[in-house]
């Protein structure tokens, strides 16, 4: 009579076949799980970047009376409540104050976007028109941004874009509130 059972040889090469199996499919989730947090942490940045510009377009949005400072890397206006305010670029941050004294606070959260590189244009109002309209201020405004996105696994991309903003308030360079 014959014993039927498995030898220790086929029982071995059961063993590894399942253990490179195992492995195999826990260094997949790793990664997929490694990959889902970083595509989370760009998520959560660009959605800072998001909240951040659409901000500054409302405010630029609703604003008169600009004037580009800081080596084309600030902007001062005037907000629909007659309160003073500035953009402006330093120290790989982009600040937003309003008021007098003007309080800084950062547009975007520093843990999730450094600012590269920020710069305002405007168009330039030609005076030689007689209609107000084309006389006196900025009809659009251009805001470029050169951003770089941050994760928790210290890898980073850059996001590099433009804004255009076109104030309703752009008849007038004089204040309102005067």
């Amino acid at each position: 009579m014959k014993n039927k059972g498995f030898t220790i040889l086929e029982t071995a090469i059961v063993i590894l076949l399942i253990t490179v199996i195992i492995t195999t499919l826990s260094n997949i989730y790793i990664n997929l799980v490694r990959t889902v947090i970083l595509a989370n942490d760009y998520y959560q940045s660009l959605e800072n970047v998001r909240l951040g510009t659409e901000k500054l377009w409302r405010l630029l949005k609703d604003g008169w009376n600009f004037t580009i400072e800081n080596n084309q890397q600030g902007i001062s206006f005037q907000k629909y409540n007659c309160v003073n305010a500035q953009i402006k670029f330093q120290n790989n941050n982009l600040e937003y104050c309003e008021g007098n004294p003007c309080n800084f606070q950062s547009v975007f959260d520093e843990n999730l976007v450094k600012v590269i590189d920020f710069k305002v244009a405007t168009d330039t109002p030609y005076n030689g028109q007689t209609s107000y309209y084309f006389q006196y201020a900025p009809k659009i405004i251009i805001l470029y941004y050169n951003l770089e996105l941050k994760s928790r696994k210290k890898s980073t991309t850059t996001l590099e874009f433009q804004q255009a903003v076109a104030p309703l308030n752009s008849v007038y360079t004089a204040s309102f509130c005067e």
